[in-house]
């Protein structure tokens, strides 16, 4: 599917907080408290623990926050007020010069995975150096202004935080939910990488597999 800004009716998806993302009440932009706190005693869904188990412990970290992050963003915040077509095609443009596929993370400051998987992309070295070496990462806000008619041309989002790989002629790649890349209280680094890697510029060149997909490759 090539990318086509498209106007679509805003719809408004219900949500509950579940430890593979976070979804949105459709009443309110704003998550409860109490759906919002963590509950570190109770385990991962099944459908959650089916990537492959890192020892914690031996995930490289390295660098803090501060001194790796905005290397690989377009759109590096959420903000409901941005126009995402508009940072789509600019994004796209960045992208196609410098060989690139577009990863759009999808979430909001609402959401406390999309809060996670912030801190893990920005302080986890490996992942964090196939991201910079292989995608142009745009934020964009859900719920948002105009976000709602923006994702109608992807894959339905469960959850969030969700991933759109688009390549950078504007065709779609690839949907990922975050259920498969979650482990315990953190993200797996090596569910997390085989997803990157199985839509790197390299490895997709010449090839339209899974397209319609949605899971960790």
């Amino acid at each position: 599917m090539r990318f086509r800004p498209t106007t679509y009716s805003i719809s408004v998806l219900a949500c509950t907080f579940v430890i593979g993302g976070c979804s949105q009440s459709s009443s309110s932009t704003t998550v409860p408290p109490t759906t919002q706190k963590e509950s570190p005693q109770t385990d991962p869904p099944t459908t959650h623990t089916e990537s492959p188990q890192t020892d914690p412990t031996k995930l490289k970290q390295s660098a803090p926050a501060e001194r790796l992050i905005h290397s690989f963003y377009s759109v590096d915040h959420y903000d409901k007020s941005r126009d995402p077509s508009s940072d789509l095609a600019k994004t796209l443009e960045i992208a196609k010069k410098s060989g690139k596929h577009v990863l759009l993370q999808v979430g909001g400051d609402w959401c406390i995975w999309c809060a996670r998987v912030n801190d893990y992309m920005n302080t986890n070295e490996t992942v964090h150096q196939i991201l910079k070496d292989n995608f142009v990462v745009m934020k964009v806000t859900y719920p948002g202004d105009k976000a709602e008619a923006f994702l109608k041309q992807f894959p339905k989002c469960v959850a969030y935080p969700h991933f759109f790989v688009i390549q950078n002629d504007g065709e779609f790649l690839h949907s990922q939910d975050a259920a498969g890349l979650i482990k315990e209280e953190s993200y797996d680094q090596e569910a997390f990488v085989r997803f990157l890697e199985s839509w790197t510029p390299s490895t997709t060149e010449g090839n339209t597999l899974n397209k319609n997909s949605s899971g960790a490759e």
